[in-house]
């Protein structure tokens, strides 16, 4: 139990514990970031020009997302399928995987 500025060796070991879940979570956050902005680079979209509400802000690394979505829907229309890859099949009641676009 905690008291008078004592800290249980249980409740020692629980901070540690959330400590170290806490860095290993923030350390995969950084890697996912350094690579959005990555992506994002390669397509033409730079997060921290113009931020939409900050550079991590949701809204604002969606670019780099309706930017990679545009790019696969371009190449779609350019190979002659749907934008999403998928195409009516002959009886027109459903549909088949055709190709991705990439």
């Amino acid at each position: 139990m905690v008291g008078r500025g004592r800290v249980s060796p249980l409740l020692q070991n629980a901070l540690r514990a959330v400590e170290a879940a806490v860095c290993a979570e923030n350390e995969r956050g950084g890697e996912a970031r350094g690579l959005l902005l990555e992506i994002g680079r390669l397509v033409g979209v730079d997060i921290a020009k113009d931020p939409i509400g900050g550079t991590w802000h949701p809204e604002n690394m969606r670019r780099v997302l309706t930017a990679v979505d545009g790019l696969r829907r371009q190449n779609a229309q350019l190979r002659g399928l749907p934008p999403d890859g998928f195409a009516p099949t002959s009886d027109g009641k459903n549909v088949e995987f055709r190709e991705r676009g990439w």
